[in-house]
């Protein structure tokens, strides 16, 4: 039987993790003039949207300033967090719903750094 040896002078790197969500309230913004020139792994920006008021975590979704939608309140509060912490955060696609069904969701990555 063969062991493993691992050694304390070598830096063990993880693989940077990401969050994957659903974006929410697409068909009420610009989604529907963009929706075409989506793909998967397109960026897009995530920014604080000043305008919701009554929801002070609420983190929009854009793509070339068209803004998609918006991140549900239980994501945003710690994507929130992490911009905060970090300095910013990156999104890209990973999944869009098929042109029967364009309002159904759209899966998104955000990473972290």
């Amino acid at each position: 039987m063969k062991t493993l040896a691992l050694s304390s002078t070598e830096n063990i790197v993880l693989p940077k993790m990401g969050i994957m969500t659903q974006l929410i309230e697409l068909s009420r913004h610009d989604y529907i003039y963009v929706k075409n020139h989506l793909h998967e792994n397109t960026s897009l920006v995530i920014e604080l949207d000043k305008s919701r008021y009554w929801d002070e975590n609420a983190l929009a979704v854009f793509y070339k300033g068209f803004k998609l939608g918006y991140l549900n309140q239980s994501i945003s509060k710690v994507v929130k967090k992490l911009m905060t912490k970090y300095g910013g955060v990156s999104a890209i696609l990973k999944h869009k719903t098929s042109a029967k069904i364009p309002f159904d969701g759209l899966d998104i990555l955000i990473k972290i750094g």
